[in-house]
This record gives structure tokens, sequence and C-alpha cells, in this order.
């Protein structure tokens, strides 16, 4: 169960369930970007940052509809699973890992730290010292050129075949991508909101704003300079730019998962403790409401900010 009310911040977490599918390689990332601009097109958030890696992605959204962000999430996936199916040559195979990680942040020092964590991870995770040379798919361009709308190709399912053997590379990709784009005349606009968390945190001035995103970079850097200093210490290298480019996809890596899920992220312990007393007694009307709905009592409505299953079916319509 899931809570996201109108205006919160929120984390958010995709997963594949295994291989290295999110490439750095002009077809995935072409992929990437119709999949998220035409989920925003469809259930609108507010993304704020976001950076994908070969298996998961990681960003930062506020919610404008609560009932949007399940349906926002199930559009990428569902779509994206298609296209790189289509690849792959599989069908009835499911790609991404069930549901997704969306923890509600509940204060501007927990979120700036979030981003921070979100723009440094191709460091730690040592494929690239910095997020300026992460050829990736990433916000963080868009972000710091302050040029935050993009016009992206609409890409459709058909469009996608199985690439023969000999085109399983850098050259096959970035050709097929080619002849996609070319053949695909619809464009979609995407538009990156950097501050749109700040001003669900009440940070609405421009020069306020500019500070925290000074404040933001600085720990980034910080960040990635912790993770060069391990790296120096274990001896360890990044993958770099030009391997990270030409990864073939690699249906056989099993990604290897630590940590939990979380309902909140709040550096407050008692932030943290009152969020989740609330939380657990949200929970407890839900299952109340639900429990009249299947007994056929629809007068009660759904606690706001959680989203509602589906209604029990109470009879079946006979055919003669």
């Amino acid at each position: 169960m899931k809570y996201h009310p109108h205006g919160s911040v929120l984390f958010c977490t995709l997963s594949l369930e295994e291989g290295l599918l999110l490439l750095a390689n002009p077809l995935c990332q072409a992929i990437v970007k119709s999949c998220f601009a035409a989920a925003c097109e469809r259930y609108p958030v507010r993304i704020c940052h976001m950076v994908v890696e070969a298996t998961h992605i990681h960003l930062v959204l506020v919610v404008i509809n609560p009932d949007h962000v399940d349906a926002f999430f199930r559009h990428f996936k569902t779509e994206s699973a298609h296209m790189i199916n289509g690849i792959l040559g599989r069908t009835k195979r499911t790609l991404w890992c069930e549901g997704y990680d969306s923890p509600i942040v509940l204060t501007p020092t927990r979120a700036l730290l979030a981003i921070a964590y979100l723009y440094a991870n191709p460091a730690k995770d040592n494929l690239e010292i910095s997020i300026d040379r992460y050829p990736g798919f990433s916000s963080w361009k868009m972000f710091r050129s302050g040029k935050l709308t993009r016009r992206w190709k609409r890409l459709r399912r058909p469009q996608f075949t199985v690439i023969t053997r000999d085109a399983n590379n850098l050259r096959g990709y970035t050709k097929r991508a080619e002849e996609i784009l070319a053949d695909s005349g619809e464009v979609q606009t995407f538009t990156l909101e950097p501050n749109a968390w700040m001003e669900a945190f009440g940070y609405n001035a421009p020069e306020e704003q500019q500070k925290i995103n000074e404040r933001l970079v600085a720990h980034i850097r910080l960040l990635e300079k912790r993770a060069e200093r391990k790296r120096v210490g274990e001896r360890k290298s990044v993958m770099g730019r030009e391997r990270l480019v030409a990864q073939v996809l690699d249906t056989t890596y099993i990604p290897r998962r630590t940590g939990r899920r979380m309902w909140c992220l709040s550096e407050r312990r008692g932030v943290r403790v009152g969020f989740i007393k609330f939380f657990k007694a949200l929970m407890q009307t839900a299952r109340a409401v639900r429990q009249r709905w299947r007994l056929g009592d629809f007068t009660v409505p759904y606690p706001p900010g959680l989203s509602p299953p589906s209604m029990p079916k109470l009879a079946n319509v006979l055919g003669r």
C-alpha cells in the first residue's frame, strides 16, 4: 500500500528483474525518452531529477494527482518492456520487478540528500568519475543548462523487431535507432521541473532556489570525491564512458539487490515515527473501507492519497 498525497515529494526506484538492458546506446535511450514522455503526457507528474543505469532507474517527482502515480509507472514499464522485448525477440516475458519503491520525502534536507545520491550513483557504482561524464540517460544536462523542455519522438511497439546477432553492437543499435526515429512522425514534449520539490516544501523565491541548487551540486561533488577515494583505496577504476556506450544487451546478468523498501525518508527520527504512526492508522482505515466494499457498501470513500483497489464483482452477467 502506497501513500501519494497531492504535492508530496517521492524518491522512486524501478528495477529490472535481470539483465543489463537500460544501456547508454542511442537505441535504449530513445526507448527511455519516448516512454517517459508518453507516461508524463497521459498521467502527469512533476519530474524533478532522474538517472538511468543499466539495471534500475532513480527519480524524484512531485505528485499532482495521487491516482496518476501508479498509472504513470505502469505505463512506462509496460511500454518499455514491450519495446525491449521486441528487440530481444522475446514474448510474454516480464522485464521489471513487481511494483516500485516510492517512499515519501518528509523534509527538504532529506530531499536534497536523495537527489545528490541519485546523481552521484554512477560514481558510487564505479561507472564514471562524475555525472558530467556519465553517458547514460539522466536529467543532469537539462538541470545544469536550464534548458528544461525537450521534444522527443513518440515510438510505437511494432517498430521494435528482433535485432540480428551481427547487429548486436553499438553500430547496430545506432543504425536501428536512426531508422526507428526517422520512421516516427509523432513528437512529444517533455518538461523537467528541477525546482518543483523545493516548491513542495515552500521554497518559492528564485534566489532561495538558486542557493539550494548550489548546495545540491556541492554535495554531489563531495559524494563523487568520496567514491574516488574509495576506488583508490580498493585499487579499482571506473568502467568509463567508452565501455559504457559500447555495452551490449545482456539478459544473463543477475542484479544483487540489498536494502529494504521504506515508507518515508527523513533525517529527523521524530518526524519519521510520527508519519509511520499516521500511515499505519490510515492503512487500518483503508482495510475497513475495503471490507465494506466487499459487502456491497460503497458509501464510504477510500482514504485520499492511497490508490484504491478495483471494485469487487458482486455478480456476473449471464448471456442468453
